[in-house]
This record gives structure tokens, C-alpha cells and sequence, in this order.
């Protein structure tokens, strides 16, 4: 009977661990896909900030919208582990960058934390998806 008890917590325990890493996997993808997309289409606020704000060059702005997106779909595709872990090093990268970039340049208080808040979201993803195949389950 115990055994049984055991095994059921356990098969609980990565059922909500699997929804967890799908659920977060899913959120950092939607929102380098969601960002990368905003640069390509040249929208204006997104453009003044990389631009104005934080002294980017015009030119370099279209390359960052297609390397987030490039990483966001890079994200989802299953069951390439190196690869996966290669896109969270260039997530955490350009995050630390952009951190970087934020305390440098202007804007609000809360502005120059936005990567960390992202960055929390990217390692949540990242530690859930670790969990997830070290006990060879997959999303």
C-alpha cells in the first residue's frame, strides 16, 4: 500500500512539474517570439527605446527582432536537449546585455529591471525543463 502511495505522489509530482515547464517554456517563448516581432515591424515605441533610450544603432535592431525570434521558436522545438540548453545561454547573454544596456541608458527605475524580471521567468523554464529530463519525461 505504501509503495503504491509512493509511485501516485510521484507521477503527481511530475504531472505539475511537466505543467510547469509547459506553461513557463511557453510564456518565454510567446515573449521572445511577441518582442522579436515588434522589431521587425519597425514599431515605433519599441524602436525609440533600443534606439534613443539605450543607443542602439538602426541597423542592429532588425537582427535583434530575428535572433528572438529565431530563439522563442528555437524554445519549442522537443527533444534536442543541446540545443535547448544552447538557446537559455543566449537568452541569459542577451539578458545580462540588456540589463547591462538598461543601467546605462534612461528611463524609469522599474525600466532598468524589466530583463531580470525576464530573466526570473527564462531560469524558471529552464530549471523545470532540467527536472523534466533528468526523470526522462519530455513536454
Amino acid at each position: 500500500m505504501k509503495a503504491e502511495q509512493t509511485i501516485d505522489k510521484s507521477v503527481q509530482s511530475g504531472r505539475a512539474t511537466q505543467i510547469a515547464a509547459m506553461v513557463t517554456t511557453g510564456l518565454v517563448a510567446f515573449m521572445w517570439v511577441y518582442f522579436g516581432r515588434l522589431y521587425l515591424i519597425h514599431d515605433p515605441g519599441e524602436w525609440r527605446i533600443a534606439n534613443q533610450q539605450l543607443g542602439y544603432p538602426l541597423y542592429i535592431i532588425p537582427l535583434i527582432g530575428v535572433t528572438h525570434i529565431l530563439g522563442g521558436v528555437g524554445l519549442l522545438i522537443p527533444n534536442v536537449p543541446r540545443f535547448t540548453e544552447w538557446v537559455y545561454a543566449g537568452f541569459a547573454i542577451t539578458l545580462l546585455l540588456a540589463f547591462y544596456s538598461q543601467l546605462n541608458g534612461g528611463g524609469s527605475t522599474w525600466d532598468k529591471f524589466d530583463p531580470i524580471l525576464v530573466m526570473a521567468f527564462v531560469f524558471a523554464s529552464y530549471v523545470s525543463r532540467r527536472c523534466l529530463r533528468a526523470n526522462r519525461w519530455s513536454i
